[in-house]
């Protein structure tokens, strides 16, 4: 399907990636964006962007009575992005905070839940639809000292490939994107080379076009994947030094330039 002249909504469209899906509907002639984020003043730099093709939404992804609000004021849909996450860099016991925790999994878990629940007869009206959820390779290989992130990632993982099931009957198809480290405020602790969030976006809206359902958006995701698949038990028993060997491949031919 082709993003040109269609309907999309981006959650967490305020910043970082988001707002990349923004920018990168906007060249590629979306008719209308609905971009959003908790608050409209958070959305005014989106905003700016294009006030004719773009309408901000207050909204939170946590917040079910509101989703189903907004899905009834939305009489037509054709691309769901969600994109709204947080991080959760606690640990699991010896300290880390509850709520932190089950925040993760509201946010990056049942946020998506929401909005696929409600939007998805909002969807079923569009000739071709799609749900894009933006996950991450967290889901898939864990990375240390954010097991709360990693374990919120993975259901989502999980939710896409039951809902592709349900779904598949209205013709709304289910795509998952599993990046790796991306150049924004989440990813600025992680000390590596990251792609760009606009390379993200970009890929992922090819991916749509491409009609691909599994999107791995990035070298160090592609890398991450080839891992799991060809040394599954290494991952699941040493995943920081799976990750870790990873990265020096990753670093390699920067450190040789």
């Amino acid at each position: 399907m082709k993003i040109e002249g269609g309907n999309v909504l981006v959650t967490g469209a305020n910043r970082g990636l988001g707002k990349a899906f923004v920018e990168e509907l906007l060249a590629r002639g979306a008719a209308m964006i609905h971009a959003s984020g908790r608050d409209l003043e958070s959305l005014e730099t989106v905003s700016a962007l294009d006030r004719d093709r773009i309408r901000p939404v207050a909204l939170d992804v946590t917040d079910a009575v509101g989703i189903e609000a907004l899905a009834a004021d939305t009489p037509s849909l054709d691309v769901l992005i969600n994109n709204a996450g947080v991080d959760c860099p606690v640990p699991v016991v010896g300290g880390g905070d509850m709520a932190d925790l089950r925040r993760a999994m509201e946010v990056n878990y049942f946020g998506v839940l929401n909005m696929s629940r409600a939007f998805a007869p909002v969807l079923a009206r569009s000739p071709s639809s799609a749900i894009i959820n933006v996950g991450s390779m967290a889901g898939f290989i864990h990375v240390a000292d954010n097991t709360g992130y990693s374990a919120a990632k993975a259901a989502q993982l999980m939710l896409s490939q039951g809902l592709r099931g349900e779904l598949a009957g209205q013709g709304t198809r289910v795509m998952q994107v599993l990046p790796g480290f991306i150049d924004t405020d989440m990813g600025a602790r992680f000390p590596m080379p990251k792609a760009s969030a606009r390379s993200i976006a970009a890929a992922v809206l090819d991916a749509l076009d491409h009609g691909e359902d599994l999107i791995l958006p990035d070298v160090f995701a592609r890398m991450s994947y080839d891992a799991f698949v060809e040394r599954p038990e290494a991952v699941m028993r040493e995943p920081a030094a799976v990750i870790g060997a990873l990265v020096q491949n990753l670093l390699a031919p920067q450190s040789q330039s």
